[in-house]
């Protein structure tokens, strides 16, 4: 696929989950309640012969929209009282790309950054697995 379009919508969110790796290491852990800056981010991929005669495959806005609907439930409180599993932030871009995958026309991926920590999460389907690493 030689292009890919992305949109991202920037907000704040308390994902609600301690940190038992940071804790071991005497860093700095998110107070109670205290919220981190993310970054949510999804690309489109699609080829040359999926563009139309106006010369594009995809609004973006119609994908900002969708982008900033997520952001202000994310937003929305503790993402351990927003979903039935344990939201980790991989878990949480997988569950996103579900939910978008059939509104949005060659979605590539879904990512959070968490702006606060410095962590990139993308899920993207692929058709390869890494076995044996839990």
């Amino acid at each position: 696929m030689p292009f890919e379009v992305d949109a991202c919508v920037t907000f704040r969110a308390r994902q609600g989950l301690p940190s038992p790796v940071r804790a071991a290491a005497g860093q700095d852990r998110l107070a109670p309640g205290a919220d981190v800056e993310v970054v949510l981010r999804a690309g489109v991929a699609f080829d040359d012969d999926d563009l139309t005669e106006r010369g594009w495959f995809f609004d973006t806005d119609a994908l900002s929209a969708r982008l900033a609907a997520w952001a202000q439930l994310l937003a929305d409180g503790p993402w351990t009282t927003r979903f039935p599993f344990r939201p980790t932030f991989e878990l949480v871009a997988r569950h996103v790309y579900g939910q978008l995958a059939p509104e949005v026309p060659g979605l590539a991926f879904v990512e959070l950054e968490d702006r606060t920590y410095g962590s990139r999460i993308r899920y993207s389907p692929m058709p390869w697995s890494i076995s044996g690493v839990k």
